[in-house]
């Protein structure tokens, strides 16, 4: 089935790709998927696997994809803001939070 392209839900999650692509970091394979998903139809706050965070609520699509092909770690938080960015740490080869450092 066709997304209705002219809907409201379409466009708001046009807008929040276009968000989360102007302030996560992705890769350009990452950046390709997620567009494919949401332009699909879907949220980006969903996910094909079903994966749940620890609190039994749904991954972001960039979350998930993380997880499924091999990244255990990642900025996830960073488009929430400065408080829960996620800083790269050469030495453990993963992102860790400011409070770790």
């Amino acid at each position: 089935m066709k997304p209705d392209k002219n809907s409201m839900d379409y466009q708001l999650n046009l807008l929040a790709l276009e968000e989360m692509e102007n302030l996560v970091p992705m890769t350009l394979h990452e950046r390709t998927c997620i567009r494919k998903w949401v332009k699909s139809g879907h949220e980006i706050e969903s996910n094909p696997w079903h994966y749940l965070d620890a609190d039994g609520m749904p991954l972001n699509y960039l979350q998930a994809f993380r997880l499924k092909y091999g990244y255990p770690s990642g900025p996830w938080n960073y488009w929430k803001g400065p408080d829960e960015q996620f800083l790269w740490d050469d030495a453990r080869q993963c992102f860790i939070s400011k409070d770790e450092l």
